[in-house]
């Protein structure tokens, strides 16, 4: 930060001084060489003028005389003096001597020659063709009895280029002695300055990395950087209220998003998942979350990846789809972009329960249509048979009536059954919770099958003690038990067997089976058995009678009791229908 500071002041000190000598220099070089050449000019003629007057007081045009006198005229002068006759010819000249005037011919084109004889003075500055060296020339016209011809007064001009040497040297200097100022002034300058820009930086870093809720820039000026500390603390508490209103938001926002019993993921435009709330973990079956994966990553659901593309498109869409795995469910899902195009949200459903409610609906819609219809149908012909004439025969009428009978039997039980699954279901069958010994309930039930097993030389064995006693509803559990074993009597074939039997789990809860070695139940089968209607062998069903609602009823009244129902295999043969109630205390 100091370095920076001094680094900055002190280069542009140095530019500035730079810029300052350079601009200055130019400038005083400029009007250097410009006074200097007119007071050399301004010489020169004075000489050349005052040197015509001399030669115009010779008597006549010598050589001799002329060459003499340009030699004595060029000493005071310190410049060189040339003498030349209209016709060119040089007469005389301070630098060459008398023998070498005549290799001087052709001064007459010399332009400072040309301008005194147009104009009286002639002013050239150029190289000089016999000396070799660049020279400032003044020439006045001159007369002398019997000729005439022009004076020329040359002075060189290292005097000038000597005098702009000097000047560039004490520019330089002063250029020297400037850098060294500026370097002074910005070392000056920079420790001042950077002692309380560190200050001020160190105590902006600290409110930026969080030195304190409350912490505030010491304000030791009130120039310029006073008013920056002063802002810099303003903007700390604006900073602080919008991060505290930005967490108080957030946290709400979080709070509502994971209270949601829908299940919510939010996308950036690149796929990758910005946002996954707590129920659409459990949803989806994924770990915690992870940031940075893309949809298709982190969720390998075809339909859902699809479901986003449309809405990062710009085009809200609604789809239901299964997930697989490791449960399938039937999720219902909306997918809508956000604003500015940023990204999508997907909203899901777990309508698993829905469908398979509506399935089951619409199956036993299904099935109460085709169990009322044989009934129906029956007792409609039977009626139509006997309104036909049949009812004026006695024996005829009698079995038709008869027939009429039992399918209005048939169609009593099965509205009865389905009333009491309805009861149940509704919350409304009332039940009486309490200790219940279990062997009195499974004798009364064996012997009311009796007569129907004597018939077909089926063995019934009651295994249950006295001691066994749960906790339940005593009508409840001898429907239950009822219908558990007047099944087992209708299914198994004659000469067979069926044993009630308990047994007291580890978690002390009492499991009561219903076990025969009848034809038994195949695996696919034993997970629906419980579901209203449904019928491993419907041809034997309808054989045996009843309604299909049996084992549903026993399912519902067990779990109403806070137990569990469930059906095992039987090695070599049979099955076991087997009820968990809890243990009376």
């Amino acid at each position: 930060m100091s370095w920076g500071i001094r680094g900055k002041i002190f280069g542009l000190s140095a530019l500035l001084v730079l810029g300052a000598v350079a601009v200055s220099g130019a400038y005083l070089e400029l009007e250097l060489r410009g006074w200097t050449r007119g007071r050399i000019e301004a010489e020169l003629r004075s000489h050349a003028e005052a040197a015509a007057v001399m030669v115009g007081r010779l008597g006549a045009a010598d050589p001799a005389s002329l060459d003499g006198l340009a030699d004595a005229l060029a000493t005071p002068a310190a410049a060189r003096v040339t003498m030349i006759l209209d016709d060119g010819t040089v007469v005389g000249d301070s630098e060459f001597a008398l023998a070498e005037l005549d290799d001087l011919a052709g001064h007459e084109g010399r332009p400072e020659v040309i301008a005194a004889r147009a104009g009286g003075v002639g002013v050239a500055e150029r190289d000089s063709a016999s000396v070799g060296t660049p020279m400032l020339y003044v020439a006045v016209p001159f007369a002398v009895v019997g000729a005439s011809g022009t004076l020329r007064v040359a002075r060189p001009l290292r005097e000038v280029e000597e005098a702009v040497a000097r000047l560039r040297v004490a520019l330089g200097v002063a250029g020297l002695i400037g850098l060294l100022g500026a370097l002074l002034m910005s070392a000056a300058a920079s420790h001042l300055l950077s002692r309380t820009l560190r200050s001020l930086v160190r105590d902006a870093r600290r409110v930026a990395d969080g030195g304190g809720a409350h912490y505030k820039i010491e304000v030791v000026a009130q120039d310029e950087l006073g008013g920056l500390a002063g802002s810099i603390n303003r903007l700390a508490d604006e900073l602080e209220a919008t991060v505290a209103a930005l967490a108080v938001e957030r946290s709400r926002f979080e709070a509502v998003l994971e209270s949601m019993d829908e299940a919510v993921i939010a996308v950036d435009q690149a796929q990758r998942l910005t946002l996954i709330n707590r129920a659409a973990l459990a949803l989806l079956s994924l770990t915690v979350e992870r940031s940075g994966e893309t949809v298709g990553e982190r969720i390998r659901v075809p339909a859902l990846q699809e479901l986003v593309e449309a809405a990062l498109a710009g085009t809200p869409e609604r789809r239901e789809f299964t997930v697989p795995e490791p449960t399938p469910r039937r999720i219902m899902a909306y997918a809508s972009p956000l604003r500015g195009a940023s990204g999508a949200v997907v909203v899901m459903h777990d309508v698993t329960e829905i469908r398979r409610l509506e399935t089951i609906r619409r199956d036993f819609v299904a099935n109460v249509s085709h169990e009322l219809r044989t009934p129906v149908s029956i007792i409609r012909a039977n009626a139509e048979t006997l309104l036909d004439g049949a009812l004026e025969r006695p024996e005829i009428a009698r079995r038709f009536l008869e027939a009429m009978l039992r399918n209005a039997d048939r169609l009593a039980a099965l509205v009865g059954d389905l009333l009491e699954i309805s009861r149940i279901e509704s919350g409304s069958y009332e039940l009486k919770l309490d200790t219940v010994a279990l062997a009195p309930i499974v004798a009364r039930i064996v012997d009311s099958v009796e007569s129907l097993a004597d018939e077909r030389s089926i063995e019934v064995i009651d295994s249950i003690g006295p001691e066994v006693r749960v906790w339940a509803d005593a009508a409840a559990l001898e429907h239950v038990l009822l219908n558990l074993v007047d099944n087992a009597v209708k299914y198994t074939q004659e000469g067979g067997r069926i044993e009630v039997v308990s047994r007291v789990e580890e978690d002390g809860a009492v499991r009561i089976e219903v076990r025969d070695n009848g034809p038994g139940i195949a695996p696919k089968h034993r997970d629906r058995v419980f579901e209203r209607f449904y019928r491993v062998d419907p041809g034997r069903s309808r054989e045996v009678g009843g309604t299909g609602l049996g084992l549903a009823i026993v399912k519902h009244l067990v779990e109403a009791m806070d137990g569990r129902v469930g059906v095992d295999a039987v090695t070599p043969r049979g099955s076991a229908f087997w009820l968990l109630l809890p243990r009376s205390g």
